[in-house]
């Protein structure tokens, strides 16, 4: 990366522009109940009525058309509050609020319990219904919306669902269990109807990715929590027996637990980055069940650390910036490896297993987490972005907040330094208007790719540098 200090950004610029972004989402989603559309026109400022074509590795089944997606939008929620204790701002405090309030009581009475909400579903802000991400390509999908989690759902965001509506987190837990296939609870499918009670049918494949079974996992110890009882406890360990059950000798999971021979794509391939996903998630389970279910919290533990031992064992070569994110089970070859830049949908960029590298790092303090996350940081302060790819906001959001969290942990200024330095190239090519760009080169904002990480890197990383002892904003690692 250029050493140049002449065109780099004020901590206070950054801000500055962070805040006019947020403004104009909070002007924005004043004609949506308080929740922010997920496709704006940059200009206009206006929801887009006809969404462009998708960026290449964006799959148009994602996509939320004339809808909001609070998967999408749950950083920038969580920015919104960290900003509003830095900054003085309760109205940053008092406009998330809103979103979620109207969310929580407005959004979640569906069949099943299911929130609409994730990779495939959305709420429908023209129709006010729960939308599906198929309608745009089949019509019938209409009323046939299914439930993806996308991403972990965070504590704190549980807390507030609850505060605003707590029927609707015991719903959603009950729901949770539409994601099995099988009445005996012996495969799950990360996939199930919102608005239908019935159990989706298992197929050629399993697609029970071990990262699904961890944002389960959290979901339902935090409703446990709330009982004060331990009356999830079934659920809780049919989860996290399912892959126990199913590691190698190595500690490492499978990418799903079933595939044709012939899918040679699934099929016999271990997923470092998702084992290390579900460690992550089970960690941050453990203190939500420690006081009612003490001996499942002790064997949690060993499970998770278990599967961090079995991350370590993937054909990592960190020195070489290779960060595996498939390896073969036989031979624990590898088959695919993270990008620093240019992620596309099935490969994530490195950022994303780093940062929940750094997550379990917090909670275990096993250095060898640590040292990799610097590796792959290194890569992000050495490695210019390419002029020519349209690189989603999510990997320059989720590198640049990599760059901060190291610098939080470590208080080494490479980091902070290196971090501003990205913040200053991302500011001039994703933030030239008053909303960002959903990806480099595009002409709109979209929140399926991931411009909430963006506004976030971008905050953290200004606050941290103006003053790392006072700041409010705290890591995002739900993108696991």
């Amino acid at each position: 990366m250029n050493d140049d200090t002449s065109d780099l950004l004020h901590p206070e610029q950054v801000l500055d522009w962070v805040c006019h972004s947020i403004d104009a989402l909070i002007k924005i989603a004043d004609r949506h109940d308080g929740l922010f559309p997920s496709a704006i026109d940059r200009d206009s400022l206006q929801m887009i009525d006809l969404l462009p074509d998708a960026i290449p590795g964006q799959r148009d089944g994602d996509r939320c058309h004339l809808g909001s997606n609070l998967i999408h939008d749950q950083t920038t929620l969580l920015t919104m509050y960290g900003l509003s204790e830095a900054l003085g701002r309760p109205d940053y405090r008092r406009a998330a609020d809103r979103y979620l309030s109207y969310f929580a009581k407005e959004c979640t009475a569906t069949e099943t319990g299911l929130f609409p909400w994730g990779e495939h579903a959305f709420w429908h802000l023209s129709d006010q219904r729960v939308g599906s991400s198929r309608e745009r390509l089949d019509s019938s999908a209409q009323g046939n919306a299914i439930h993806d989690h996308l991403r972990q759902v965070p504590v704190w965001l549980w807390e507030k669902l609850q505060e605003f509506n707590p029927e609707c987190v015991q719903r959603f837990a009950d729901g949770l269990d539409y994601h099995w296939t099988r009445a005996n609870r012996s495969e799950y499918i990360r996939h199930a109807h919102i608005e239908r009670r019935q159990h989706l049918p298992s197929g050629a494949r399993s697609c029970d990715f071990p990262r699904h079974g961890g944002f389960y996992l959290l979901d339902w110890a935090y409703a446990a929590s709330q009982k004060g009882t331990c009356d999830r406890h079934e659920e809780i360990t049919a989860i996290l027996d399912y892959w126990w059950d199913r590691r190698d000798e190595r500690g490492l999971l499978l990418i799903e637990s079933r595939s044709p021979l012939e899918d040679t794509n699934f099929y016999n391939v271990n997923a470092p980055g998702q084992t290390l996903s579900l460690s992550a998630s089970i960690l941050e389970s453990i203190p939500l069940l420690t006081r009612n279910d003490p001996l499942l919290a002790r064997e949690m533990k060993k499970r998770a650390e278990t599967y961090v031992d079995g991350f370590f064992l993937a054909p990592h070569v960190p020195e070489e910036g290779v960060f595996a994110i498939l390896s073969r089970r036989d031979d624990n070859l590898l088959t695919q490896s993270m990008p620093v830049w240019g992620s596309v949908y099935g490969v994530w960029p490195a950022s994303y297993p780093a940062l929940t590298a750094l997550c379990a790092y917090r909670i275990l303090k096993d250095e060898r987490l640590l040292n990799w996350v610097k590796a792959v940081g290194k890569c992000y302060i050495d490695t210019e972005m390419p002029q020519d790819v349209a690189i989603p906001a999510m990997d320059a959001g989720l590198g640049l907040g990599l760059l901060a969290d190291l610098y939080d942990i470590t208080d080494d200024p490479v980091w902070r330094d290196g971090g501003m330095r990205l913040a200053s190239g991302i500011m001039a090519r994703y933030c030239d208007g008053v909303l960002p760009r959903g990806a480099a080169g595009v002409g709109w904002y979209e929140s399926q790719m991931g411009p909430c990480f963006l506004i976030h890197g971008l905050s953290r990383m200004a606050l941290l540098a103006q003053n790392r002892e006072s700041c409010t904003l705290v890591a995002d690692y739900t993108a696991r």
